[in-house]
């Protein structure tokens, strides 16, 4: 009889930690911005609390084209500053001016400062990316 107790207490504290763990790491996002269905683009854009940011694009060919599938997965920093951050995408081979287009935004949503950082608004429900609409989560 002790040992189905031992057993089973044993089973209910190895559970328990595992559930624990995932709890932990889901609160270390505090801000993510995701592509809604488009056929242009899946786009992610992950703040973390640690101001570290994950950013994944990767493009959806045109049907009937040459188009090569563009993939961009970069990693960097950011600071605060009130509701906007300034993210730092380091040694990126990529323009941050072709991907944060102005022209399918507004000065409202974010703005590039130079070919390392651009300060996008994150009190903003969306955020447009490569012309393509990311929503909050």
């Amino acid at each position: 009889m002790w040992k189905k107790i031992l057993i089973l207490s044993l089973l209910i504290s190895i559970s328990s930690c595992g559930s624990k763990k995932t709890v932990v790491d889901a609160s270390k996002e505090t801000v993510s911005y995701k592509s809604l269905g488009n056929g242009v683009a899946s786009i992610s854009l992950q703040l973390f609390e640690n101001n570290t940011f994950k950013f994944d694009l990767k493009s959806i060919p045109q049907p009937g084209t040459d188009e090569k599938v563009v993939k961009i997965s970069e990693k960097g920093t950011y600071t605060s500053d009130g509701k906007w951050k300034i993210l730092k995408f380091k040694d990126s081979k990529f323009s941050l001016a072709s991907i944060f287009d102005a022209n399918y935004a507004g000065a409202a949503d974010f703005k590039v400062i130079d070919k390392e950082n651009v300060k996008i608004n994150t009190a903003k429900n969306a955020l447009p990316i490569w012309g393509v609409v990311c929503e909050k989560q």
